[in-house]
């Protein structure tokens, strides 16, 4: 199943597209880069040597032929685009790449590429909702009390509160959270649902 969310960013030529299928070549006839995936603060500008990078969880690229690959069952996908078409890329990030820093060093890329930050769009993918996010209470230590939620002495974290606060913080002040939760919808992989081993690949590229 394709799921295609490319409308709510609105700019001519790009694709923003998820399938739960792990077939990627049915997406794009794009060369596509991937990441191996190590929940870290990782992140890579694509070159013309290889199309896999590995302990990478962020890509970025300034050539069009490419297409940017991220998987995920509950961690954020975050893709930038930028409105120029200059740069773009995308990022896994899960609560330790937040926690740690991926996405400042993903501004500090951009912003060596790119003159001003509020020319990046910040597209949220699909990804756990709080109320389905249950955390340990040390999670208030790693974030802020707003974005921790106690219920009945259970904890439940806003990952996408927290990316969307530390973007716009950092100078991105134009975020869009797609508002889909992995965990309810039954369409989507999570993780934390059925502990599955399957991912959802998601791409970006320009047509």
């Amino acid at each position: 199943m394709i799921f295609d969310f490319s409308d709510k960013i609105n700019q001519h030529g790009l694709k923003v597209i998820f399938s739960n299928a792990e077939e990627n070549n049915i997406l794009t006839k794009k060369a596509i880069v991937s990441m191996s995936q190590i929940h870290s603060t990782n992140i890579e500008l694509v070159n013309n040597k290889k199309l896999v990078y590995s302990n990478v969880d962020g890509i970025f690229s300034c050539n069009k032929n490419y297409a940017l690959q991220v998987k995920t069952a509950d961690c954020l996908p975050i893709f930038f685009i930028h409105e120029h078409e200059d740069i773009f890329g995308v990022i896994h990030a899960g609560w330790k790449g937040l926690k740690n820093g991926i996405i400042s060093k993903s501004t500090k890329l951009l912003s060596s590429h790119i003159n001003d930050l509020h020319e990046i769009t910040a597209f949220i993918g699909p990804s756990i909702s709080q109320k389905n996010y249950e955390v340990k209470n040390e999670f208030i230590d790693y974030f802020d009390n707003e974005f921790i939620e106690n219920i009945d002495d259970k904890f439940f974290c806003n990952l996408k509160g927290v990316a969307s606060s530390q973007l716009q913080k950092l100078g991105i002040e134009n975020v869009i959270d797609c508002n889909q939760c992995t965990y309810e919808n039954e369409n989507y992989h999570s993780y934390r649902r059925n502990k599955t081993s399957k991912r959802m690949i998601g791409l970006i590229y320009y047509e």
